[in-house]
């Protein structure tokens, strides 16, 4: 599979968990937007960039939070500021998972969330799937 038709599966089981989940859903025209979808929840319209990982390993699934142009001549990888966009809707293929994570202030080019327990047994600055499954996320 390119690299297009798997960001268009993970944008496709995103949009449809929102709607399975009553959250109404807006599609911005184009392909030259921040924002791969609209969703209306928290009492405001939140742009979601979707982002998807294809092979989970280690226990855990790392998400590439930068927009690529580097196939394009002068091409670059840039982070998503908060200003452009309020969410992160990620999707795990393999895992057949979706997260939702609030932009950060300071930007960042990506994120693992962890499945299962490190080696090591460390728990602080480790970010636990539970904490961002989408459901658990949006209390609905």
């Amino acid at each position: 599979m390119n690299s297009k038709r798997i960001g268009n599966i993970g944008e496709a089981k995103v949009l449809a968990k929102f709607v399975e989940m009553g959250i109404p859903i807006y599609i911005p025209f184009g392909d030259d937007e921040k924002a791969d979808l609209i969703a209306e929840f928290d009492g405001k319209l939140n742009k979601i960039q979707v982002k998807t990982s294809i092979k989970s390993k280690n226990g855990c699934s790392i998400f590439d939070l930068t927009s690529s142009t580097v196939h394009r001549t002068n091409g670059e990888r840039r982070k998503y500021l908060n200003s452009e966009i309020d969410y992160f809707a990620l999707y795990s293929l393999d895992r057949d998972k979706i997260y939702l994570m609030k932009v950060p202030d300071n930007p960042m080019s990506a994120i693992t969330i962890r499945f299962e327990d490190t080696k090591s047994g460390m728990k602080s600055r480790v970010n636990y799937e539970s904490d961002f499954l989408i459901e658990n996320v949006l209390k609905i």
